[in-house]
């Protein structure tokens, strides 16, 4: 196993700790022989980088959404970083950032040959003096496959949930939104809860994500549709772990062939479009849903009748952006601003966020409305503590280069 899976060491930066001591950030980095390379730092165990091979198998990108820095990483907000975070009740979403003030961030690392395990105690501001230990541990094996390990334990009891906040676009890390759009995803998951924390089945999702499904369709329709958030697709889904297929979610980018399966056994996950997130600069980029149909007739055998249905309105789409670009530029207007490729990376719909969840919620059911309410856990006792285990595996593989669309296909005249 080691031959095939190398892991190494190296330093990505100092930090300076309230005694203005300097401590060292390491960043340790996986490489197999298969193309995979992870790497990860022993600052809030982030996952900073995470290459996988395309399907010629001759290059490779970064579908993580990270930075290149410790500076970088240092400015993000704790909500983009692809980071070990705490979880504790509802909401969960956007309060549950990582503060140096709260806790130590640089964990302690030991190396187990291509094992690393990732320790931290998080001591508590509060009269208790309660700590809490955790423990990060990941490997990689040979088959592209990653392994992470949790485990957390509240020395006066209550249960502290750990995991990792991934930022994935496999069609590379600055693909953008029109990158994102390309990718065909699956979700495990027997209901979500939606803005309103209602819990509702997936069937009554207008993207219901159990049917693999082109994601720019899926924001297609809901736009035509009348959903809320029409260009996101967004909620917290309850996973179906007994499902046949096992994976809790699958993600594959068509154009360069990569796929990934993420395992586990929380039995919530939140998966967005990052659309709580601003829009920067060219971040909102057409969706032409006769190339999207294209694309999933391709994979999924879709009649071809199909694609004559929004032809011509999209048609409409590209002559009407082609001449708002000549208006812009017949008057002679000064270039935007060039965003940073930090930021270029963090714009709305520019990837996805995944994220598992270790069972906030306690369901609720009213006689007067058929849906569910989510109610935070009541505390554990605290003469109690209650350790918590969790597991996710991420696999990283290829799928099947796309048919070739049928013969006929060819005589049709060629779009404008």
């Amino acid at each position: 196993m080691t031959s095939a899976v190398k892991l190494t060491a190296e330093d990505f930066g100092t930090l300076t700790d309230g005694q203005g001591q300097s401590v060292s950030v390491q960043k340790f980095t996986w490489r197999t022989a298969a193309g995979l390379k992870l790497c990860v730092l022993n600052l809030d165990a982030a996952i900073v980088e995470l290459y996988a091979p395309d399907r010629s198998w001759e290059s490779t990108a970064n579908v993580l959404l990270a930075v290149d820095s410790l500076d970088e990483y240092l400015q993000l907000d704790p909500t983009l970083v692809c980071a070990a975070h705490f979880e504790q009740g509802w909401p969960m979403l956007t309060q549950n950032g990582l503060r140096a003030q709260d806790l130590n961030r640089v964990w302690h690392s030991f190396v187990d040959e291509t094992r690393l395990h990732l320790s931290l105690v998080r001591k508590s501001n509060t009269s208790h003096h309660r700590s809490t230990f955790a423990t990060v541990t990941i490997c990689v094996e040979p088959s592209n496959v990653v392994r992470i390990q949790y485990q957390t334990c509240c020395t006066s009891g209550g249960l502290y949930r750990l995991a990792h906040r991934f930022l994935f676009n496999l069609a590379g890390r600055d693909a953008g939104a029109e990158g994102a759009y390309e990718h065909v995803v699956q979700l495990n998951a027997d209901s979500y809860v939606d803005e309103k924390r209602h819990l509702r089945a997936s069937n009554e999702n207008i993207t219901d994500l159990r049917i693999a499904q082109h994601l720019g369709l899926s924001l297609y329709k809901a736009r035509n549709e009348g959903m809320e958030c029409a260009d996101s697709v967004q909620g917290i889904y309850s996973l179906n772990n007994s499902a046949k297929d096992g994976f809790a979610l699958r993600i594959i980018h068509t154009g360069s062939g990569r796929a990934m399966e993420m395992y586990c056994d929380f039995p919530w996950l939140h998966f967005s479009t990052l659309d709580h997130l601003p829009a920067g600069a060219k971040a909102i980029i057409p969706f032409y849903p006769r190339e999207g149909i294209e694309r999933v007739s391709l994979v999924f055998d879709l009649e071809k009748f199909i694609l004559s249905i929004v032809s011509g309105a999209e048609e409409a789409l590209r002559e009407k952006e082609t001449q708002e670009n000549e208006i812009e530029s017949l008057n002679g207007k000064e270039d935007p601003p060039e965003v940073s490729p930090r930021a270029g990376r963090f714009h709305k719909n520019d990837g996805f966020l995944i994220h598992p969840l270790a069972c906030p919620f306690r369901v609720k059911t009213h006689e007067t409305n058929d849906l569910e309410t989510i109610q935070p856990p009541s505390p554990c006792p605290a003469q109690a503590p209650v350790p918590f285990i969790g597991h996710v595996t991420l696999k990283f593989g290829i799928c099947k280069p796309l048919s070739p669309e049928n013969p006929f296909n060819h005589h049709q005249p060629a779009s404008n």
